[in-house]
This record gives structure tokens, sequence and C-alpha cells, in this order.
């Protein structure tokens, strides 16, 4: 039951994932303004962190579904290590990064929703 939740979670992420893939695509400077958003407030933070961390649990309980098993022991590893990681470190250095970083991609916003899109589709492939 509780790899089935995963398996669950997994697909609504790869949905998420897509859908956030058209707004980057469609509209990428409202995409901008939201991934700025990112770590702006102690809610904002912490219930990304969470849900970063589920997600990772969910990759690695499936990992012995998927047909990338490897693939999602690594991605689980790395999701939830990179969210301890923003959990201990000062929120206004995670807000600072996500504007940098978005700044950053802001030119390219369009060829990154690519990588949304393809993540989003692998991520339901792999483990219907």
């Amino acid at each position: 039951m509780i790899t089935t939740i995963g398996q669950l979670l997994i697909i609504l992420s790869g949905i998420w994932l897509i859908a956030v893939s058209a707004v980057m695509f469609i509209k990428p400077k409202i995409a901008s303004y939201y991934f700025k958003k990112a770590a702006s407030t102690n809610f904002i933070n912490y219930s990304e962190i969470i849900i970063r961390c589920i997600w990772g649990i969910s990759l690695l309980l499936c990992a012995g579904l998927s047909k990338f098993s490897e693939f999602f022991k690594i991605f689980g590893l790395v999701i939830i290590g990179t969210s301890l990681i923003l959990f201990f470190i000062p929120r206004k250095w995670h807000a600072r990064y996500a504007v940098w970083s978005v700044t950053f991609i802001e030119p390219y916003m369009r060829v990154a929703s690519l990588f949304s899109f393809v993540l989003g589709i692998f991520l339901i492939y792999a483990v219907i």
C-alpha cells in the first residue's frame, strides 16, 4: 500500500512538472515571478522542503518497482539530501539563491520548460 501511495505521488509530481513546463513555455514571466518566491516566507520555504522530502522518499520507495531503479534511488537520495541542506541553511540564503538562479535562467525559460516536461513524462512512464 505504501508503494502504491508512492507511485501516486510520483505520478502527481510528473503531472505537476508537465503543468509547470506549460506555464514556463506559455507565460515565462509568470513562471519567473513564482519561482522567485521560493523561500520568500517561512511557510513557503518549509512547505517546499517537506514536499521535496516526501517526493524523495517516494522515489526511494518506488525504486524497486520503477523501470529505472538506480536512477530513482540516486535521484531520491539527491532530493532528500538537498532538502536536508535547505532545512538547515538560513532561509534568506535559499531565497537569494532562488532569485539568482531564476534571473540566470529567465532568458532561456522556454528551453528550460522542455526539461521539466521531459522529466514529468519520464517519471510517469517509469512507474506505470
